[in-house]
């Protein structure tokens, strides 16, 4: 198996504060994330034009479209996205899923 990582950007939604993306996130990590063994690695990131960056390292890409499937029925996950706005989302269009060559702690 070849671990894969997805960059996922993230806006706030209008109201929302980084402290609401970090208490999202943090729930999300706690009962979703941290019960998912196809997951390696998950970072949240402040990119300098204030917008941010979910990165996560699955352990494979069949790994990677089983944990999607589930988010969509995660409460935890409906919860970190409604902080996001999700406007320019489109649940059609291909994610880029990049081959991660090495990872270092």
């Amino acid at each position: 198996m070849q671990p894969v990582t997805v960059i996922a950007p993230i806006k706030l939604a209008a109201g929302k504060t980084e402290a609401d993306l970090l208490a999202a996130s943090d729930m999300f990590q706690r009962d979703f994330v941290a019960n998912e063994p196809g997951v390696l690695r998950r970072e949240l990131s402040r990119k300098p034009d204030g917008t941010y960056l979910d990165i996560v390292q699955f352990r494979s890409e069949a790994d990677c479209a089983d944990v999607i499937k589930r988010e969509m029925e995660s409460p935890a996950c409906a919860a970190f996205f409604a902080v996001m706005d999700m406007s320019d989302f489109d649940p059609e269009a291909p994610m880029e899923i990049m081959a991660s060559l090495q990872t270092h702690s």
